[in-house]
């Protein structure tokens, strides 16, 4: 199960897992184990001498001619070393185990936590093809399945291992016929357990696949809930539930009919062979070539060489689980989509956040091109704008400059440095985001501020907001600050997470800025408020703003109209409108328009306390 990689110890070198800091407990375990061992080799000798020197009268080997010659003293004595062995071999059972189901946990929760991390070090591509549900099944239910697994039978493993290997010495020595023909029943059971194991093994792959899909369904069911209720499709989604869950129902029910059927058939097979060693032994004793205490020796070593296949039969489904999720976390792991860095990544000491798009290109693989030709450069500290129909690639655009995605061909510039060759974590602290929805991930409003900025103190978010203004509109929450935001931010309004990502902006203090429609969806009221937010928190700093709404985009240095990844329009918005093209297009289609009053139904009932204004 361990492997040594370069001289470094490694649970498997594929998942570099580093064993060091649970090595003592290893060899500890180990060791425990050892000693068990050895005690079960000479546990059942105690009870031969009884039977062969003490009631037959057989006379003692040499070595044990110390033993008291009283039959009754005898007797006392040896029983007593049964209890003594007893009990030692109940203290280092414990000691084994403890060790080893600990050192186990302790290398599952590092398999964790190098999954969680593998998981979070991927591209954003590789999260948009892959079902989030999926994938949190794989880092729970199936990285438990494998700690049951660490836990309850790799320390059963390593101590019978130790133990069948002596007894076999010793029965070899003692009886090397009888030993053959105990060994005789092993290709049988080999063929029996391979077939079964094989079989649980396919079963629970079946099922930990379908228990991937159906977590995957209720994830996106229960993450769009409010669109599910106003649907009226509860029970259609309900029912592709429980469709996955009864394939994996019945994957899992085919492993334990496997199960019921696996351990008494190996049962069987391991009493034949008892029956068919006891017969010929039997025999022996019978004709005086073999003493009665002699058979019962072989027979309890007989037993004990058969105890790993009796308890393996018992956790096969525990195994064949552990076995199928194994095969679902290591594909996993095998998957490297990361961001490439550079051998040695640059890290310069400051910005100014002078931004060059060159000739950049860009295409999903075995897609259309989404971006042509962009050949685009905004100076340190102007504000450009990103304007064009939906599906134009402004937010593609927008995710090249914190290398969410790289250009198929081309490159971006930050300051003359190719982005690829600056340290992607000294990148990303000079980009300060505001998308349309922004994702809340703390507890409270003054963490999701102050969430990856370098002040971590709740006075570092007031300050924040402040500076930004929108210090009022987050006190004012029920308790302010400390106002719980909820799963997702789903306890605010949409103006109040937005004012907290602006919020989140200044506390970054970074030098590039980029808006992704930060005040699509906002009421009149919110929205002016946002974007006087928005114009504190870009004074100074290189600003690339993607909005639908031309109103919010006028006053940037320059605009840049795309259509079907190329760039059409470039200049400020005074010139744009003055060329009369596409820009002024787009502009005229968003300006508002008078609008008559719409009637008022007669059987409109309007609640009491809350009066429809009157149309204008």
């Amino acid at each position: 199960m361990s492997a040594s990689t370069g001289g470094r110890p490694r649970l498997i070198s594929a998942w570099g897992l580093d064993l060091r800091p649970v090595r003592a407990a290893l060899v500890g375990g180990v060791a425990f184990s050892t000693f068990r061992a050895a005690l079960q080799w000479v546990a059942p000798v105690p009870l031969k001498i009884i039977f062969d020197s003490v009631f037959a009268n057989h006379p003692l080997p040499a070595a044990l001619a110390w033993l008291p010659a009283d039959h009754t003293e005898r007797l006392y004595l040896l029983v007593g070393a049964m209890l003594a062995v007893a009990v030692l071999l109940g203290l280092t059972a414990y000691g084994a185990n403890a060790l080893l189901a600990g050192a186990g946990q302790r290398v599952v929760f590092d398999l964790r936590t190098l999954l969680f991390r593998h998981l979070t070090g991927q591209s954003i591509g590789f999260h948009q093809r892959r079902r989030q549900g999926d994938l949190l099944a794989r880092l729970g239910g199936d990285v438990q399945a494998m700690q049951n697994v660490v836990v309850n039978v790799v320390p059963v493993v390593v101590e019978n291992t130790l133990t069948v290997a002596g007894m076999l010495v010793i029965m070899f020595v003692l009886q090397w016929q009888f030993c053959l023909l105990a060994l005789s029943i092993l290709p049988v059971l080999g063929l029996v357990m391979r077939h079964y194991t094989g079989a649980i093994k396919s079963a629970q792959r079946t099922a930990r696949r379908n228990e991937g899909l159906a977590t995957s369904s209720a994830q996106q069911t229960l993450a769009s809930l409010p669109v599910v209720q106003a649907y009226g499709t509860e029970d259609s989604e309900v029912g592709r539930y429980a469709q996955l869950s009864a394939t994996a129902l019945g994957a899992n029910r085919h492993s334990v009919l496997l199960q019921s059927r696996f351990t008494p058939l190996v049962t069987l097979l391991m009493t034949t062979s008892t029956a068919v060693v006891m017969l010929v032994g039997g025999l022996q004793v019978l004709h005086g070539h073999l003493t009665s205490g002699d058979l019962l020796l072989f027979s309890a070593y007989f037993g004990a060489m058969y105890t790993p296949a009796r308890q393996l039969a018992k956790l096969a489904g525990t195994i064949g689980v552990g076995q199928a999720s194994a095969e679902r976390v290591t594909e996993l792991l095998a998957t490297h989509e990361e961001v490439p860095q550079a051998a040695r990544p640059a890290h310069p000491r400051r910005t100014a956040g002078r931004i060059t798009f060159d000739r950049v290109h860009f295409a999903h693989p075995g897609g259309d091109p989404v971006l042509c030709d962009i050949d685009l450069e905004i100076g340190a500290g102007r504000h450009q704008a990103l304007v064009g129909a939906t599906g134009a690639g402004k937010s593609t655009l927008l995710r090249m400059v914190p290398r969410f995605l790289d250009p198929t061909t081309g490159a971006v510039y930050l300051d003359g440095v190719d982005l690829r060759a600056l340290d992607l974590g000294w990148l990303r602290q000079q980009v300060a985001l505001v998308p349309q929805e922004m994702a809340l991930l703390r507890p409270t409003v003054w963490e999701n501020v102050v969430y990856g900025s370098s002040g971590r103190a709740r006075a570092d978010a007031m300050a924040a907001a402040r500076a930004v203004g929108v210090y009022d509109v987050l006190a004012d929450l029920r308790e302010g600050f400390d106002t719980e935001v909820g799963e997702g931010g789903s306890r605010l309004s949409g103006g109040q997470r937005q004012c907290v990502a602006v919020a989140r902006a200044m506390a970054r203090d970074a030098r590039v800025l980029l808006l992704d429609e930060p005040t699509t969806g906002l009421d009149a009221a919110t929205q002016s408020v946002v974007v006087d937010a928005l114009d504190r928190l870009s004074d100074g700093r290189t600003t690339i703003i993607v909005s639908h709404a031309l109103s919010a985009v006028h006053s940037a240095d320059r605009i840049t109209v795309l259509s079907s990844g190329s760039m059409i329009e470039h200049g400020t918005h005074h010139e744009l409108l003055r060329a009369g093209a596409a820009y002024h297009g787009l502009y005229t289609a968003g300006a508002p328009r008078r609008q008559e009053p719409l009637p008022i139904p007669h059987d409109f009932a309007t609640p009491v306390g809350n009066p429809v204004p009157a149309a204008r």
